[in-house]
């Protein structure tokens, strides 16, 4: 539906005119004005509908304006839009007790976020109290959010050279299946897990003790990167030796995105700490921690607090989406779904001379592309074009990956089966028009 009252090119004009840089709006010469979502659809103002496979940057994880959450958000406008987190509510309450009802065994006790960033500062924070350590240790292409507090433990340099931000952990190699060459063909999983119990054991390592060790257990900005079988069972038990916390961010690739609950639920690994946003909030701004009893009882009251922290709108829209996560079996529905259309896209490319890898688990697919097959240079220039020609033929996908030569197909996890296989299609077809 075309809105009649203004144009995309009016609403682009009037933005450039009084945005300050570093957004990421122009990216490009002429970003796409949204007006209007539903389900895994987005129209912009001039009435062009969108087929979104990246959920509006993995937040749309239970479908963009599910008549749930609307349905919640409005009962509860009337009544209380927020509340100071000194003041308890019925919101906050019932949003806590469904996080824990899906959350690992163990985890039972929330700690509220905004954004995931907050989270992820909320959990190395709490780390560094409950232990009296101050060491992190985190792996190269982790994104933990672009907050000072957490941008310089990003893998990535750009993120800080702009913000002035030094580095300020201590970086392993990420077992990548695909990209280890400082693996020198062992497994690089193990390879990992031996450098980091030399850090933890040897004196003269050059570390202070270790107060945690943050990572996603899939990537999603690093490029959908899971980790070596074994690895996470490996570090588990590392940490739990060495006192460690180990703090799960599951921001991304959580809440049913990679085919089960959570994504540590592949390796049956429990963390100290966990991580959660993004499509928890069901299109309102909402995370939190999750943790057991003892290091979630470690801080006095009035430790840390932000302003919006329980606001009632957010706390209901989370409750509503997490039964609608539950009632719908949307992790369910991503294993199966995501486990199609990754063997059509392996076999839509295979030997495709552009295509190094096609990698996913459930509704979180990558494709890595390259210069060639021979050497595998990564290629972000191709990945580019191939997102904006799907974006001019009303498809929307993710780029991500250290060098940003990944398509990231990651779509609502209420897509229906006829949207899904026409987005693949519509995927394979361009980039088999190279």
């Amino acid at each position: 539906m075309k809105n009649e009252l203004v144009s995309g090119s009016d609403i682009v004009r009037r933005v450039k005119a009084t945005e300050g840089s570093g957004l990421r709006t122009f990216r490009t010469e002429r970003p796409r004005v949204w007006h209007r979502t539903s389900g895994a659809e987005v129209w912009d103002v001039d009435g062009t509908r969108y087929l979104d496979l990246d959920s509006a940057s993995a937040v749309a994880t239970v479908g963009h304006c599910h008549p749930r959450v609307t349905e919640a958000i409005i009962r509860q406008a009337p009544l209380m839009t927020h509340a100071p987190s000194g003041a308890p509510s019925v919101a906050r309450a019932e949003f806590y007790e469904r996080l824990i009802g899906i959350a690992p065994g163990g985890l039972t006790r929330v700690l509220p976020a905004v954004n995931g960033a907050l989270a992820n500062e909320t959990a190395i924070q709490l780390a560094r109290s409950y232990t009296g350590r101050t060491e992190v240790v985190t792996f190269s292409g982790t994104y933990l959010g672009r907050s000072i507090g957490v941008v310089g433990k990003a893998g990535k340099r750009a993120y800080r050279e702009q913000v002035g931000v030094r580095s300020d952990a201590h970086f392993l190699p990420y077992p990548d299946p695909f990209r280890s060459p400082w693996a020198g063909g062992a497994d690089p999983g193990e390879v990992a897990l031996g450098l980091l119990e030399a850090w933890i054991h040897d004196p003269a390592s050059g570390l202070d003790q270790i107060a945690c060790v943050i990572l996603e257990p899939v990537q999603g900005n690093g490029g959908a990167v899971a980790p070596t079988d074994g690895f996470l069972r490996g570090l588990r038990e590392l940490c739990t030796k060495a006192g460690i916390v180990l703090i799960f961010d599951e921001i991304q690739a959580g809440f049913g995105r990679t085919g089960y609950a959570w994504a540590c639920d592949h390796d049956g690994v429990v963390p100290d700490l966990m991580t959660v946003g993004k499509g928890i909030g069901g299109g309102m701004p909402v995370a939190a921690v999750l943790g057991g009893e003892d290091i979630l009882r470690t801080w006095e009251p009035d430790a840390v607090t932000s302003t919006f922290l329980v606001n009632a709108l957010n706390c209901v829209a989370a409750s509503a989406a997490i039964d609608v996560f539950t009632d719908e079996k949307l992790a369910d529905r991503a294993s199966r779904l995501g486990s199609t259309a990754l063997d059509q896209i392996r076999a839509g490319l295979k030997a495709h001379p552009r295509v190094g890898d096609v990698r996913g688990r459930g509704l979180l697919i990558g494709i890595e592309m390259v210069a060639d097959l021979t050497h595998l240079r990564p290629d972000a220039g191709i990945a580019a074009e191939v997102a904006a020609s799907l974006g001019k033929n009303g498809v929307l996908v993710g780029r991500s990956g250290r060098h940003a030569n990944v398509i990231k197909v990651c779509p609502p996890l209420v897509i229906t089966e006829t949207d899904l296989a026409y987005g693949v299609s519509a995927v394979l077809e361009a980039l088999n028009r190279l």
